[in-house]
C-alpha cells in the first residue's frame, strides 16, 4: 500500500491542470469539432461575442476581476490553470462561475472564450471561431488553435 501511494503521490499533478496549446488546420477538423457544426459556429447566439454571457463586458469574464486577473496566484506561472506553448508559459485559463471559461494571455488579457456546452474556442473581441479544446494523447486535454487564433495568441502576449 505505501509503495502505490508513493508512486500516486509523484504523478506530476500540473498534467492534470495545463493545457498545451497546439496548432490546427481548421479545415482538417472532423465536423463535432468544425465551426460548420452549428454547436461550434460563431453565428449559434449561444457563443456570439454579442451575447452578454460571452462578453468581456461582464464583470465575470473582465480582466479587471481579482479572479480573473494575472495577479491572482491561481493565473501566475506557478499557478493551477496554466497555457502552455512551446514549453513557456503563454496565459492562464478561468471558469468564470457559469461555465464559461476564458482564456488570458500572461500578461493578463483575455484572448479567448469557450462558451458552456460547446468545445469551440472565439476570439473575444469579435467572436470569430479561433479552436476547439479537446482531449489528445494519453487522454489529455489541448487547446488546440487554429491560424486565426494563433494570431490572436500572438498578437495579446
Amino acid at each position: 500500500m505505501r509503495k502505490f501511494l508513493f508512486i500516486f503521490l509523484f504523478i506530476p499533478i500540473l498534467a492534470l491542470c495545463d493545457l498545451e496549446i497546439q496548432l490546427v488546420d481548421e479545415y482538417f477538423l472532423p465536423y463535432q469539432y468544425s465551426p460548420s457544426n452549428y454547436n461550434n459556429s460563431s453565428m449559434n447566439y449561444a457563443n456570439s461575442s454579442i451575447n452578454y454571457a460571452n462578453s468581456s463586458t461582464n464583470y465575470a469574464n473582465s480582466e479587471t476581476n481579482y479572479k480573473n486577473s494575472s495577479t491572482n496566484y491561481q493565473n501566475s506561472i506557478r499557478g493551477n490553470h496554466r497555457l502552455v506553448y512551446d514549453n513557456s508559459f503563454a496565459g492562464y485559463y478561468v471558469e468564470n462561475g457559469s461555465g464559461l471559461i476564458n482564456f488570458f494571455s500572461a500578461n493578463g488579457k483575455r484572448m479567448f472564450y469557450m462558451p458552456k456546452g460547446t468545445v469551440a474556442v472565439f476570439d473575444s473581441d469579435v467572436g470569430k471561431f479561433s479552436g476547439v479544446v479537446a482531449q489528445g494523447d494519453y487522454g489529455r486535454y489541448y487547446l488546440f488553435l487554429t491560424e486565426y487564433g494563433f494570431n490572436v495568441l500572438s498578437q495579446k502576449q
